[in-house]
């Protein structure tokens, strides 16, 4: 008698069916299990919504749909904000301590610039955020910030960093924080680094993760027919990406200490100062923050504080207490003024072991406007806010550390942001700031200072 049709001599299946019985009942199972995971987390929602999606997409979907931190984030959008503890002043290398002691700069400045030198340093420039609010399609990087054409927020920075690069003799790592949204209109923009001054392979590009949109009672909204509804983790997502591509691990094994951190709506960003470098150093600091007085009570930027504990912390500004935001309250010896510019320097090594130990910094959450599917399928788009985004902040590592302090500077030297299309602290405003340091460059070396400020940064020697 013949074997059975399609089978072996023996009556089994032959091999290759096997295989490919075997391997769709694994990818059945890892459907099976997904879908539980997401009705566990209060998601079952979108496995209903997986079930109208095409096999292979269906499983992608549930695939990725499963891995998100469901736990972490629904505790984010329920749990209150913590109090604020009681605040003091934070322990700071004040202006006028600058100003008074000039020996103790000139040796601070000579550590810093020792660091830079020997490859010590390297710096990371915030970059995941879009133009819109400033009526730009792109990247806020991309901004043309004039008066020539290419002169974008991004070539200013690479500039600076050029230049400390060429005072140094040493080719400083630029690391570029991107989002989904900005990786490649940010990539072709820095294909012209060369031009800018930049050495090849000295500028390298990181994406930030994103986090689920959720809705009032935390369920995942959809972008898409399988797609969930996206927003980038925040710049404090940079530190889990720092950790997942092997960079801090990358940086430790090439022996650099110290990891800057600016962001990019800031063209009087200085990132590489050898002042905070040294005083960093000097007081041995797993961190350190740059800090100017804050213009009035009701400016709206975090302020760097210190709790009864000692711990240093940056409170945003929509988190402090009335009081503390304008007067001394009983448990403070002074107003909290010394407000961040989101420059920022971490020990390598501090953070290598803050990640090895498995920490992660904590969401916040914030009522925004995110278009959706409806469960029709239709797309929504709300006039007003409508759901959760999350993100984390780079400066919750802040109270992390065991040793952090502040860097005070001057205001109209070091802080021009652009926020806003007009007004306060928009293109205009840092405009007037970045051509009275052109000035002042001029001023300083009795040259005749041009009608319009066409000079970049790497032409002259001051600092970076």
């Amino acid at each position: 008698m013949s074997a059975p049709q399609g089978n072996t001599p023996d009556g089994k299946a032959p091999e290759g069916d096997r295989t490919h019985g075997d391997s769709a009942a694994a990818d059945q199972a890892a459907v099976d299990q997904a879908a539980a995971i997401l009705r566990e987390a209060g998601q079952g929602h979108l496995v209903e919504h997986a079930a109208s999606l095409p096999t292979q997409a269906r499983a992608a979907f549930l695939s990725d749909a499963a891995a998100q931190p469901w736990s972490e984030l629904r505790a984010a959008i329920e749990d209150k904000p913590p109090r604020v503890p009681e605040l003091r002043p934070p322990q700071a290398l004040t202006f006028g301590r600058q100003a008074n002691e000039p020996e103790l700069i000139k040796r601070l400045t000579g550590m810093g610039l020792g660091l830079l030198a020997g490859g010590r340093v390297a710096t990371l420039l915030l970059a995941g955020g879009q133009g819109t609010r400033l009526g730009h399609a792109g990247p806020k990087g991309t901004v043309v910030f004039g008066p020539e054409p290419d002169r974008t927020l991004y070539r200013i920075h690479a500039e600076r960093i050029a230049a400390m690069s060429e005072r140094v003799g040493r080719a400083i790592p630029l690391y570029v924080l991107v989002s989904a949204a900005t990786e490649a209109a940010t990539r072709e923009a820095f294909a012209e680094s060369s031009a800018w001054g930049l050495e090849e392979g000295q500028v390298r590009f990181l994406v930030q993760g994103t986090l689920p949109c959720l809705d009032e009672d935390g369920r995942a909204l959809l972008a898409a027919p399988g797609l969930l509804a996206r927003a980038p983790d925040g710049h404090g997502g940079a530190y889990h990406t720092l950790m997942e591509a092997g960079v801090i691990d990358r940086l430790a094994a090439d022996e650099v200490d110290i990891l800057t951190t600016f962001q990019v709506d800031n063209p009087l960003g200085r990132s590489l100062d050898p002042v905070m470098l040294g005083w960093m150093v000097e007081r041995k600091l797993n961190a350190i923050g740059k800090a100017v007085r804050k213009a009035t009570p009701e400016e709206k930027v975090g302020v760097f504080a210190r709790d009864l504990r000692g711990g240093t912390r940056i409170v945003e500004y929509t988190e402090l207490p009335p009081a503390s935001a304008e007067e001394p309250g009983e448990a403070m010896e002074a107003p909290l003024v010394m407000g961040s510019i989101a420059i920022h320097a971490f020990g390598v090594r501090w953070l290598k072991r803050l990640a090895d130990g498995g920490m992660r910094l904590p969401l916040h959450r914030a009522r925004k406007r995110v278009p959706h599917l409806d469960a029709a399928g239709q797309l929504v788009e709300p006039e007003g806010p409508n759901a959760w985004k999350l993100e984390r902040f780079i400066f919750d590592l802040f109270p992390e550390a065991p040793r952090a302090e502040v860097h005070e500077v001057r205001r109209e030297w070091e802080f021009a942001p652009v926020k806003n299309a007009e007004g306060v602290d928009s293109l205009i405003t840092a405009r007037v700031l970045v051509e009275a340091e052109l000035r002042r460059w001029h001023d300083a070396r009795e040259l005749a200072v041009p009608e319009a400020p066409a000079l970049r940064p790497r032409e002259m020697d001051g600092p970076a």
